[in-house]
């Protein structure tokens, strides 16, 4: 199945990173907070493992795996 999401430049691939299901996991155990709360603490995850991202790529790379991931079932 693949996504319909474009890439965006500097946005990272899933396959790309070892961190990817660390990311996902943090995102969905922060599912009784507030959605923001949950992006936060995910990209918090990400940049430990990226810290040579801004933090806006961070932000972009961490919304899209995360909006992407809600859409598979």
């Amino acid at each position: 199945m693949s996504c319909n999401i474009p890439v965006q430049k500097n946005v990272r691939k899933p396959a790309d990173c070892k961190c990817y299901g660390a990311v996902l996991r943090t995102y969905k155990a922060m599912g009784d907070e507030p959605p923001h709360v949950a992006m936060e603490a995910a990209q918090r995850v990400y940049r430990h493992h990226h810290p040579e991202d801004s933090k806006e790529d961070a932000f972009l790379t961490v919304q899209r795996w995360v909006t992407a991931d809600e859409h598979v079932h």
